[in-house]
């Protein structure tokens, strides 16, 4: 998956994702708050987006954190 800047440069997070998709055992501790993942760790989590971009940045300032809120396990059907 690709994201896209402002100035229409490409950005690829195909390793964040990829490690997101094969560590969902070690998401549960994180439901319902945000993680911010470089590489294939998460180095930040926290309850604000705005939070855990910083902690990232702080981390690795010469890295752009691939940061997302952990979704509930819990679906509702109507």
């Amino acid at each position: 998956m690709l994201g896209q800047f402002a100035d229409g440069g490409r950005l690829e997070m195909k390793g964040e994702l990829e490690y997101l998709l094969s560590a969902s055992d070690k998401l549960g501790q994180y439901v319902d708050r945000w993680i911010a993942v470089v590489g294939d760790e998460i180095v930040a989590h926290g309850e604000t987006a705005k939070e855990v971009f910083t902690k990232a940045k702080q981390k690795y300032p010469s890295k752009i954190p691939f940061v997302m809120k952990v979704p509930s396990d819990v679906v509702m059907v109507m």
